[in-house]
């Protein structure tokens, strides 16, 4: 196989992701409308989620399909009337009992797979749900504060990865994690990173002009740091259940996991950060 063969089958994957992401903008779009829209989104973010999650540890059945579903009307009903408290009430008993059913009642799975499979059902709930209380953040002079905020999350984020992805493929050598995920490189970690600061600043500019930049590019850091550990993460956890993807939903990315793995490490952290600077 010659050299130009080789770059074209590197990038052979390219235009399936991006009709996948062409599909995730538009019911992103789509969720952004309503509050109760929203909401439901991310319930089906965190039931998908945590579907993934046992499913990678031959965990997801029936019965767990309906705990899971019973756990999501609480949820969404927090998340519906905001209270803050009993979100965090609900989701760290669901995950912490959760995890000492799978250990001790069942005894299905080991009990450092156990401790993983109640961070992750901790992450897809807690970490996920925090999107609702973003988007419903309101200031008195904009009603649309908070899409705008979460805006200033999601597409960061998100982009944060294909970032690193492109500038891994076009440039990467330096490998980061040979054992746990090969394909991260230095090179690609820092493309990224420098791409999702100037990404902030410009949404930054547009969105909410009054804000700094040092303080765009700190979010941008932010997001480009914590959303590489987010992603190793969740490769560590696909390595140790034996599997490459966490499944199958979206073409070209994998599961559902595969593609808010970084949103799920950032999202508790960037509310905290926009509650305290901009709001407190």
């Amino acid at each position: 196989m010659n050299e130009e063969s080789l770059k074209t089958n590197k990038y052979a994957d390219v235009p399936l992701r991006v009709r996948s992401w062409v599909v995730i903008i538009v019911i992103f779009s789509l969720a952004v409308l309503h509050p109760i829209l929203m909401n439901l989104f991310i319930c089906f973010l965190s039931f998908w989620g945590m579907k993934e999650f046992l499913s990678m540890y031959n965990f997801y059945n029936k019965k767990t399909a309906v705990l899971l579903f019973l756990f999501l009307i609480p949820e969404y009903f927090s998340l519906y009337s905001k209270n803050y408290f009993d979100f965090i009430l609900y989701t760290s008993l669901f995950a912490i009992s959760f995890g000492i059913y799978t250990i001790f009642i069942k005894n299905k799975i080991s009990k450092k797979r156990g401790l993983l499979v109640s961070l992750g059902i901790f992450l897809c709930t807690f970490s996920i749900g925090h999107l609702s209380f973003i988007y419903n953040i309101h200031f008195p002079f904009s009603n649309m504060i908070g899409v705008y905020i979460l805006i200033l999350l999601v597409v960061p984020t998100e982009l944060n990865d294909v970032f690193q992805y492109l500038t891994g493929k076009a440039f990467g050598k330096t490998k980061i994690t040979p054992v746990i995920s090969p394909n991260k490189t230095l090179e690609g970690f820092l493309g990224g990173l420098v791409l999702t600061i100037f990404l902030c600043n410009l949404l930054g500019f547009i969105l909410l002009p009054e804000r700094s930049f040092l303080f765009y590019s700190l979010l941008g850091i932010l997001i480009g740091i914590l959303g590489f550990f987010g992603d190793i993460f969740m490769s560590y956890i696909k390595r140790n259940a034996g599997v490459k993807d966490t499944g199958n939903l979206i073409p070209g990315h994998g599961g559902l996991l595969d593609r808010i793995d970084s949103l799920m490490f950032i999202t508790p952290i960037y509310y905290w950060l926009i509650f305290y600077y901009l709001i407190a």
